[in-house]
């Protein structure tokens, strides 16, 4: 629990941090620096509780294999290389909104591909995270234009 709580955490700092970093200029380096760290620690990490001895090549399934080919073109390539081109070019809390809808995008994916069930609960559960966000982000709207508003009747006041 403190790992997914460490790594939740280390996320949001290290989104905040990229707004104002000396970052590569294409997403898909930035995303390639990514993963590279992200993979050497797992590795370690992998290597340090020794999963080596218990993992059998022979074991994985070819439904394993297609997963994972999914999980590395969609969820890591196209997926982190989007993600990572929007921190520098939108909002960070339009950005943070990645964290209610990828999950969607999976329950909706997860009934088309494997006939998953769309329960009442779960549709019920859908509609309000996307009526959040749509009013997260309107009300943002509106704050702006409101900031906005003020600043250009404070420079009519100061012009002479």
């Amino acid at each position: 629990m403190a790992a997914l709580l460490l790594a939740s955490l280390l996320w949001a700092l290290g989104s905040i941090y990229s707004k104002t970093a000396d970052l590569p200029k294409t997403a898909l380096m930035t995303t390639g620096a990514e993963m590279l760290t992200g993979g050497f620690a797992l590795l370690l990490v992998s290597a340090l509780s020794e999963q080596w001895g218990v993992f059998n090549l022979a074991q994985v399934s070819v439904n394993s294999w297609l997963a994972l080919a999914y999980l590395i073109v969609f969820g890591s390539m196209i997926g982190f290389a989007s993600y990572a081109w929007l921190l520098q070019n939108a909002p960070i809390p339009l950005v943070a909104t990645y964290a209610y809808v990828n999950p969607l995008v999976a329950v909706f994916l997860g009934n088309w591909f494997a006939n998953e069930p769309l329960t009442p609960r779960v549709l019920s559960a859908s509609v309000i995270i996307i009526g959040a966000i749509v009013f997260m982000n309107s009300a943002r709207g509106l704050t702006y234009k409101a900031c906005r508003g003020a600043r250009s009747e404070q420079m009519t006041d100061l012009t002479f």
